[in-house]
């Protein structure tokens, strides 16, 4: 995902090379992906398209990539995920969500663990997590590759019946840690939720 760039931050390829990456975007374009599942709906490309929506995944959960490249991946994205008829639109609509917020927020700034890692090209992206109210509420939300504290916050105060955003300003979080050792560590065993799926309290 992440392009070559120059000194000055600006994207080094030519306007021809440009043209180039386009057209690799668009032989790949969505539509391109719906005909191959149709006319052979176990042919083994399937798979492969599958672990490469997955590793697109990961990427966008971490990098902006070149201003070359922007557009068109965010219009293959875009073009990808709002058609729910073909295949991989959860996972494509995911994989928009987790680029706008690399945008936004800059992206992770840690790797995932050997133990998330596996999780998620397994297709599994997101866990419960206790946060834990005044008052010794428990709460448990289900936290995505790229959720922020603002998600959470916004999310714990609409249960709250708390929707204008200055309500959202007047709560933090705060990170109970072992001695000091990580922060949000992933339990021994976390329940990882299925892509587009729930899980129970």
């Amino acid at each position: 995902v992440r392009g070559a760039r120059g000194a000055a931050g600006r994207g080094v390829l030519p306007d021809h090379q440009a043209a180039h990456r386009q057209h690799q975007l668009q032989a790949v374009s969505p539509a391109g992906l719906g005909q191959h599942s149709q006319a052979a709906p176990n042919f083994p490309c399937r798979d492969s398209c599958q672990k490469g929506w997955r590793l697109l995944y990961i990427l966008t959960a971490y990098y902006r990539c070149s201003e070359v490249l922007r557009p068109f991946l965010l219009a293959f994205l875009q073009g990808a995920s709002g058609r729910p008829e073909l295949p991989f639109h959860g996972i494509s609509k995911a994989c928009e969500q987790n680029f706008r917020k690399t945008l936004q927020f800059g992206g992770r700034s840690l790797f995932p663990s050997s133990m998330e890692l596996k999780a998620m090209v397994a297709g599994r992206s997101a866990k419960r997590q206790l946060f834990l109210l005044p008052g010794g509420i428990e709460r448990h939300l289900k936290i995505k590759t790229c959720s922020v504290a603002q998600d959470v916050i916004e999310e714990l105060c609409c249960e709250m019946g708390l929707q204008r955003p200055e309500a959202f300003e007047e709560y933090i979080l705060f990170v109970v840690t072992d001695r000091g050792e990580g922060l949000l560590d992933v339990p021994p065993d976390p329940k990882w939720v299925p892509e587009g799926g729930s899980a129970a309290r």
